[in-house]
Formats: C-alpha cells, structure tokens, sequence
C-alpha cells in the first residue's frame, strides 16, 4: 500500500510519521533519540569512499558488490553495537544490500532508526523491491505516478525501523523519502534525471519533545525560513549528502537561518554526512572526473551543549573528530575526511530530567572503523589520526625546527602556543580556552583554518596553516642566530626552547637557565594599529599574571626585510622611572620603531 497523493507537485512538505503509519495500523515507533532522557545515544555514521558512476541510468558507488558488502557489514555492526541511530549519505547502498539485510534478518531492533541513503532507483524497480521483501518488510512511499513522468530516476533514502501494529505484532517498516529537488551543476545533470518527490517525514518522540528529519542533499534548496524555523526547534537534523561543494551557500543556506534564531527556539542538532574526500565520478562515456577533495561531515550543536575542553577535545580528534566554533555561535565537530565508520555518544538535545544530569558534552566517538578488504569487514583502529598535520610538517623543515621541544602528541596546544607566539590573542587572561583562539574559529564560508587539521586545502586555509607556522621558524631563526637580545629578555639565546603548556601560562619561550619569557613575531610590515595595540595587550596580560618574569616581552617584526623591536609601554605603575630604552632594545639604535 502506498501513501496517499498530496497536491502541490514540487513542493516541499513535512509530514509526520505517525500520520503515515495510523492508515496501516501502525503505531509510530519508539526511537531512543528522541526520549528526552539523561541517556546518550549510540550512533554509526558511515563515510564512505569512492569511486561513484553517474549515468542516465544509475547514480551510485561504481562497485556495487564491494559497496554492497561494505552496507551489510555496516548493518551487522548496527547490530553488534546496540547503536540507536545508523546513517549512511546519499546514494550509497545499493539495493541489492538492503534486500539482503531484510532477508537475512539483519535489520534495526526496536527504538533503533536506521538513515539509508540508496542508489537511484526507477519506478517499477522500486515496486518489484516492494513486492519481493513485502513478507518481511512495510514499505512505504508516496506514489510515483503522481510524480514528473518525464523523468526516470528517484534519489531514495531509506528510513528504516521496527514497530507493532495496533493489535501488539512486531513489525519492520522501511519508509521511503525521495529527494524533492535536483543537484545543481554547469550540465544540469541531475535535474533532467530526478523524478522529484514531494515530502520528507518527520519521527516524533512519544512525548512529543524531540524529533528527527531527514533532508538529502539538495533537498536543502527547497528549504524556506519558514520551513526552517518548524524543523529545528529540538530536533535532530539528518543531512545526507554527496556532495563535491557541501559548503556552498545555497546548501548551507538553512543552517545559516537556524544559527540566526532565537537559541531557545532553534536547540538542534544537524548532522551533515557526506562521503570521503577525493571522490572519482565515472560516466556512460568512460570518462572521469575528480572531485575536490573535501569531504565536510560535520557535527553541528548549540552554543551550550559542546564541550571544550582538552580532556574531551583532544581524545575526540585522535578518533577523528576535530573541534570548531563558529562565529554564528555554534560548535562545529568536524569528521576526519577519509573513509571509515565513526561510532558515536550522543546525548539528547534536551532533556526533562534535572539540570545537573543533562549532558552538554556534545558527540563523542568512541571507535573508529576502516574497511579491511580480506576480512570484508569494518575493524576498529587504534592508531591516533594525524589529519595531515604529519604531511605539513614533513615538507616544512623551518616549523619542524621549532616544534621540536613541543609535545606534538597534544595538537591543541600546538594552536595555543602558535596563536600566542602571532600575538594573535584577545588578551584575556582565558586567552587559551579553545572557543577563544582564532584557528578554531570558522566563518560563514566554514573554511578549517586549524594548524593541527590541516585537510583542507582551500587557498585561504593553506595560507592562514602557512602563515602561522612560519611565525615560529621565524622566531626560532633568531633565536638560533641573534646574538644580542633586549635586556629585558636577558639570557636568551640559541639553547632557548619554544614550548607552550598550561603551567607556562602567558609565556611561549624557555631559556636554558629556566626563565620563562614570551617573544612574538608580528610579520613584515604590520600596520601603525598592530604595533600599538598588540605590545600594549601582552603587557598588560603578563602584568596582570603577577609573575616575577612580567617583564620579559619582546614583540618582534621585519621592515623592508630588517628585524625590528615593537615599543613596548613606557609608563608602569610598578617602576615609573624605567628608562625607555631598558625595556626596548638590547642597543640605542633605530631598531626599535617609534609609534
């Protein structure tokens, strides 16, 4: 039996699964996602590799038999796992593997949802699929005939998951949503093969809190900001993608409108999951084409339900969750960009419990898997992930140099000593907190301009990594060849270390008789505003430390290529008659600039 025939062809509707269900005497099912409890949930997120084909006649992975093994090894480990929620992006599983986990028995268990984004399919396909497990499996779709008849293919997400109908007997349900509007690109490939569905389906908790939806990539076109504002209050957004540009500003456009709400309004999370970087498109024609290598699943949570803290950020990336904030006032958790499964600990976007019991930690992974070709399996691995800051490092000799006294194996502090060492901090004495330094930010374009997650390779990204790494070869250059410093910063000299920790505080430099000291280098040629304001914030910092070496500051910078000392502030309450030049300059000559 098929869902009945809605009016406004092209149009996209929000329906609620219980509506769907009550006609066939089925009760909505009872996800554990969506029960407003202190319980966090298990998901398994699924990123898989290329390469795809994209023909008039079949959109999916080139290798169905290696993908259809990769989807029932991924359903088996659903199972194994106990996971609430499985999620594999659009496109992906072919159909010859979901009716082989229907039939073998490998399906979701009760309070489970299982988000599977399925090759294209035909119409009268997709009706032999329906005939073939109806024993077994209710499967539920709007009817094709009321859809474009011009165009041959359906982009199809499978929701599947257990319930009973009214009378008490179990059964499995696999709700099919069709894609509602088509990709764009300069051929305008999709749009004259996608026969557009019309709804997207909506699971409500029991109590009705919480709720889930699932969008398929450019289903995101057809979002308006009224639609938005009905989707996100607490809800738990599934954006399943293949997608060569997922950051895009007509497919991030709803999450823009959500981050701009009200935050008591718009409490959500939006899980966007696309497939692994470096995806290799084939055609009917033989042809190839690489697609950029990005891959962008990310994790999106409100502003105070994230943790940021080293002893949960840190265990996150080694699994290949790497943390962001965003300037719309979201924490962004980005996958690592390669191929695997991540499974996850995911607390509930709110909760009816106590306060004090609700987590704000935000998603946490606990394994993750990569494909092992002769075990035809997704076997854990405990090897930490580098996110090619490893590469970075091995084609720059002169950050290799000057990272070498600092503890490689904690990234976040490698963000935190280069920041300081730019003099690229706001000053407070919480400066280190992660939400406060710049790397960790990202802007409406959702470029990654971490240093110790170096994968994306936009221009902008590679030449803030570039940048910033350069600072401390600078430093480490003169360290390791000036042979007069300032007085201030008396002792220095090449046996100097360049290291940050939370014991040093405010300061980036060890010397070799232990004295600890921060020296920063500004670049060639910062502007008049840079060369006041920044000496004058690091004073005031170290100042307000009350630490006996407050006074070792020295800001360094270039000018037509010549190494110059920044004035530093002249008056200081502690020690009004300092000369000038004490402070300034290991000499009187013009290398130190006035300002």
């Amino acid at each position: 039996m098929g869902l009945a025939a809605r009016e406004n062809i092209g149009v996209m509707e929000v329906r609620d699964v219980c509506e769907i269900l009550a006609p066939l005497a089925l009760e909505p099912p009872d996800l554990e996602m969506l029960r407003p409890t202190e319980a966090s949930y298990t998901c398994l997120l699924l990123q898989p590799s290329g390469p795809i084909f994209a023909g008039r006649d079949r959109i999916g992975g080139l290798d169905q038999d290696v993908n259809g093994q990769k989807a029932l090894a991924f359903a088996r480990l659903a199972n194994e796992r106990g996971a609430h929620l499985a999620v594999a992006p659009e496109y992906f599983t072919p159909w010859s593997a979901v009716r082989s986990l229907i039939g073998q028995g490998v399906v979701p268990r009760p309070g489970a949802l299982w988000v599977l984004g399925c090759e294209s399919i035909h119409q009268d396909e997709l009706a032999q699929f329906k005939g073939d497990v109806a024993h077994s499996c209710e499967v539920l779709y709007e009817p094709c005939d009321a859809l474009a008849a011009d165009r041959p293919l359906l982009d199809p997400v499978v929701l599947l998951f257990a319930t009973k109908r009214t009378d008490g007997i179990s059964r499995l349900v696999a709700l099919v949503q069709f894609k509602t509007h088509p990709s764009r690109d300069h051929l305008f490939f999709e749009e004259g093969l996608l026969k557009r569905g019309t709804a997207v389906y909506r699971f409500r908790g029991v109590c009705g809190t919480l709720s889930t939806v699932t969008l398929i990539c450019s289903d995101a076109f057809a979002i308006d900001d009224a639609l938005v504002r009905d989707l996100v209050d607490r809800s738990t957004i599934i954006h399943i993608q293949l997608n060569p540009d997922p950051r895009n500003s007509v497919y991030r456009q709803y999450r823009k409108t959500a981050f701009d709400l009200d935050s008591r309004v718009s409490d959500c999370h939006i899980l966007c999951l696309n497939w692994a970087r470096t995806v290799i498109q084939h055609d009917d024609d033989g042809k190839t084409e690489i697609w950029p290598a990005v891959g962008c699943s990310t994790w999106y949570c409100p502003e105070d339900a994230c943790a940021q803290t080293d002893d949960i950020v840190l265990p996150n990336h080694h699994l290949g969750l790497y943390y962001t904030h965003m300037k719309e006032r979201r924490h962004a958790l980005l996958f690592d960009y390669d191929e695997a499964v991540f499974e996850c600990r995911v607390p509930k976007v709110v909760t009816r419990g106590q306060a004090v019991l609700a987590n704000k930690n935000g998603p946490n992974p606990l394994v993750r898997y990569e494909w092992d070709n002769n075990e035809s399996a997704w076997v854990a691995q405990s090897e930490p992930r580098k996110a090619d800051f490893d590469q970075v490092l091995s084609i720059d000799a002169g950050a290799t140099t000057a990272l070498a006294n600092q503890e490689l194996d904690n990234v976040l502090n490698i963000e935190r000593l280069l920041a300081l060492s730019a003099g690229a901090i706001n000053g407070q004495d919480g400066w280190h907190s992660l939400k406060n330094i710049d790397s960790f930010g990202i802007g409406s374009d959702e470029i990654v301009r971490r240093i110790t997650v170096a994968q994306d390779t936009s221009e902008s990204a590679e030449e803030f990594r570039h940048a910033r790494l350069a600072v401390v070869a600078h430093i480490r250059h003169e360290l390791d060849t000036r042979p007069t410093w300032p007085p201030q910063i008396a002792g220095t000299d090449k046996n100097a270390q360049i290291k940050w920790d939370v014991g040093t505080g405010h300061f980036n430099i060890r010397c070799a008789d232990g004295k600890p000291e921060l020296i920063c280098y500004l670049g060639e040629t910062p502007t008049h505003r840079v060369l006041e304001n920044v000496p004058s914030m690091l004073t005031d910092l170290l100042r307000r430390s009350n630490s006996p070496h407050q006074n070792r500051l020295c800001v360094l910078y270039r000018r037509y290529g010549e190494l110059k000392f920044a004035q530093l502030p002249v008056t200081r309450f502690d020690d009004a008659l300092m000369d000038q030049r004490d402070i300034l300059s290991a000499n009187t000559d013009d290398s130190t600039e006035q300002i």
